[in-house]
Formats: C-alpha cells, structure tokens, sequence
C-alpha cells in the first residue's frame, strides 16, 4: 500500500530561479530547468524528494572547483514545470524521473556523466544507470535504497515526524544538532520548498513505490554507497542491501550520520570527493 501523501509543508519557500538557469525539454514537451557551474569532466547532482537544487549550493560550489557541475529542478518543483496541462502526469515514477535526467544530460551536450544521488534522487540515479549506462560514468548513492521491496522495516515514528510539521524535529532526523545550530541559512534552503499540493503528493508516490531492487544486477557503472549509521528515514540496513545487490559496489558507512550527511558529513564529502576523482572520465 502507498504511504500517505504528505500534509501540505509549513516551510518557507525556495528561491526564484536564477538568471543563469537553463532549459531542457523532456520527452512529453514539459521544461525542465537546469544550472551548471565549473568547469572538467561532468559530475550531475540529484536532490531528494520536492527539495530544490539550491539544496545543493555548498556542494556544488565546492566541487565545481575540479567538475563541471549540473543540477535539475525535479517536475513541478522550484520553477520546472509540472507537465503537460500544468500537472505532474498521473502515475509519476523515479524511472520517469530518470527520462527526464537523461533530457538535461542531451541539452548540456553531456554523453556521460558521474551521478550523485541524494535520497529520492539516489532512487532515480538507479534507474538512470538501469536504463542508460552508457550515460553513467560512475555513481553515488547516499542516504538511499532500492525501494520498500528490500524488505527492511520503516521506522513510523520518524516518517511521522517528517511530515508532523514540527522543524526542530525534522532537522533532527537529517543534521547533526551542532552543525544544524552553526549553518541555519543553509539548513532553511535545504528544507524550503516551492510545490503545489498535486507535486508534492506525485512526488511522495514516485519515491514510496520505488522498487528497483530486483533490477540493480544490471548496472555496470562503479558504485560507491554512502550511508549514515543514525539515518532513520533510511535505514542503514536498506544500504546493505542496496550495496550488495549493485555488483561491484562499495559501502562506506558514516558513524553518526544521519539523513543529511551529503551537507554536515565532512568523512561523506571526503569519500564522494575522493570516489569522484578515482572515476573521472579520461
């Protein structure tokens, strides 16, 4: 059974997009915003569920220092629009999702590139390297799973708090409390969002029935899994899993970490860093 779809969000909202934002064209007609900044082999980042790309800003800056850097708006989020007729198509998936990824890698002029997935974005970076490997040059995958078909429990309390509406305890499941309490801008822009209530609800649907498990033996891309030991939105035991049924895949496992730790994880940004430059094309 789906999940619940999520209250509507008591969240500020993301900022406009940027004068420098670009546009691609997914297969249905629908425009998708994209940005890139940096310069080297292509590195694409992918944001969780109905977060926006500003989400991104510290670590796209960071290794846009060595990488040409690209970040997408997810359908109907932050400025991109939802779809045909002004609504996220009815039965939204990550595979769909994964299409439109591939029609930003076409407008950036990128054949292949590295993948970071966050989260939902992790989710649909699985199907990219599935269905597309020729695109994916290597991939990363934190704070993510495979689906609830890997059989690990969910923890209902911290679900509930998610979407409880309560920002001290949200924060709480994805940052640790002092790096939280030193970076309050940047955790306000990760959290803001910019969606309508029929995105939001599309999205949620797209990310809880995500079921890539039994497809994962196909990807061919190295794949470093990056997991927090404290996630419990996503359980480190799902990482195990999602690590495991990827061949060749390696795990690192973050003591501490939890759901946020692509931002507040300095051992996470050192291994994805790390695990990038091993893997750059050419």
């Amino acid at each position: 059974m789906t999940a619940a779809p999520p209250p509507e969000p008591a969240l500020p909202v993301a900022p406009s997009p940027a004068a420098g934002d670009r546009t691609a064209t997914a297969d249905d007609g629908t425009r998708l915003r994209w940005r890139e900044q940096g310069a080297g082999s292509p590195v694409l980042l992918l944001q969780g569920q109905a977060t926006a790309m500003a989400g991104w800003d510290r670590v796209a800056t960071d290794l846009a220092a060595e990488f040409r850097v690209l970040r997408t708006e997810q359908r109907g989020v932050a400025g991109t629009d939802p779809g045909p007729g002004g609504r996220v198509p009815d039965g939204l998936t990550t595979r769909d999702l994964a299409g439109d990824v591939r029609a930003v890698l076409d407008a950036a002029g990128v054949a292949t590139a590295q993948v970071v997935g966050h989260s939902m974005g992790g989710k649909i970076a699985q199907w990219l390297a599935v269905d597309a490997p020729d695109r994916v040059a290597s991939l990363v995958l934190l704070a993510t799973s495979a689906g609830a078909s890997d059989g690990v429990p969910r923890d209902a309390e911290a679900h509930r708090l998610l979407l409880a509406g309560d920002g001290a305890a949200r924060t709480r499941l994805f940052f640790d409390d002092a790096w939280a309490a030193a970076h309050p801008d940047e955790v306000r822009t990760f959290f803001a969002l910019d969606a309508d209530r029929p995105t939001l609800r599309a999205l949620h649907r797209a990310s809880a029935e995500h079921a890539a498990l039994g497809s994962l033996g196909a990807v061919v891309a190295p794949t470093l899994v990056v997991h927090g030991t404290e996630d419990r939105l996503a359980r480190l035991a799902s990482a195990e899993r999602l690590a495991a049924a990827v061949p060749g895949a390696r795990l690192v496992a973050v003591p501490g970490a939890r759901h946020g730790l692509h931002l507040d994880s300095a051992e996470a940004a050192a291994a994805v860093r790390a695990f990038l430059r091993a893997h750059a094309p050419g």
